[in-house]
């Protein structure tokens, strides 16, 4: 039996939808004798994103993720608890987009910071297929409504979400999926809808250390008033120093589910 020595999670739905939000794993798929030994991951990280999101003001957001991950073939366990700035008409989620409320007050401008959802995420990572070239990985997530949803920081319910991630090494070149469904929990406040994603990509090393991927993702609306999000996210990873990652990176997006200006940064350090 072979064992990934390191599975590639690079999903921006993995990233927004499911799981915690920018825990972003580029990193190369190998195989190793014997069974490894448990991993601790600690990343910290921050995103920024301004756009008016098909409204008639911008709506600022700033986001600071701090998560921890545990693993050991085959499973894997994290937790994220985010810091969360949002400045705008409060209609604006980091996952959704504008989801145009509906209610009194919408038109209102908010400028409020706090804590965010935070998010647990359960992975069991199955053995590699098809005379190993293929990996698969089955997630279940839960975001907890721990951010001030009177601020307008949170919708103050709990999210579930299943996903299937599907990944191959050709050479440099690695190639992933993935398919979910996110079930969102309902509240009078917004008039919220459960919804599939799916999103495809490459990602290809160059040198010993550095990899460069474009990620594409779709997300089906998360309301009667918003709309579908299509996406590319392109990034760069580097391993600057032994056990030590940093991701930078942006996201297009094509309807006004997106933000228009975009950047994110993230290090990883990993134990043993």
């Amino acid at each position: 039996m072979k064992y990934p020595t390191s599975r590639v999670r690079v999903s921006r739905t993995l990233a927004l939808s499911i799981t915690c939000p920018f825990v972003l794993l580029p990193l190369a798929s190998n195989a190793q004798e014997p069974a490894p030994a448990t991993t601790h991951k600690f990343t910290v990280g921050t995103y920024f994103s301004s756009g008016d999101y098909g409204a008639d003001k911008e709506t600022d957001i700033d986001y600071y993720p701090f998560s921890y991950e545990i693993a050991r073939f085959p499973w894997v366990l994290s937790v994220t608890v985010p810091y969360l700035s949002l400045s705008g008409p409060g209609d604006v989620f980091l996952e959704t987009g504008n989801i145009g409320r509906g209610r009194g007050g919408a038109n209102s401008l908010i400028d409020e910071q706090g804590m965010g959802d935070v998010f647990l995420t359960g992975t069991y990572q199955m053995n590699p297929i098809f005379n190993g070239w293929v990996f698969v990985d089955f997630s279940v997530q839960a975001k907890l409504p721990t951010a001030d949803e009177t601020r307008d920081l949170g919708t103050g319910e709990t999210d579930y979400g299943l996903q299937l991630d599907f990944y191959t090494t050709l050479g440099r070149n690695t190639w992933f999926s993935s398919l979910g469904y996110r079930r969102r929990g309902k509240t009078p406040l917004y008039d919220l809808e459960d919804s599939p994603f799916a999103s495809f990509g490459l990602m290809r090393q160059y040198g010993e250390n550095t990899y460069l991927g474009l990620l594409y993702d779709y997300r089906d609306r998360a309301s009667s008033n918003s709309f579908e999000s299509h996406e590319l996210m392109p990034f760069v990873s580097w391993n600057f120093a032994e056990r030590w990652n940093m991701m930078v990176y942006t996201i297009v997006g094509f309807t006004d589910s997106s933000a228009e200006r975009t950047a994110g940064l993230q290090v990883s350090y990993t134990l043993p």
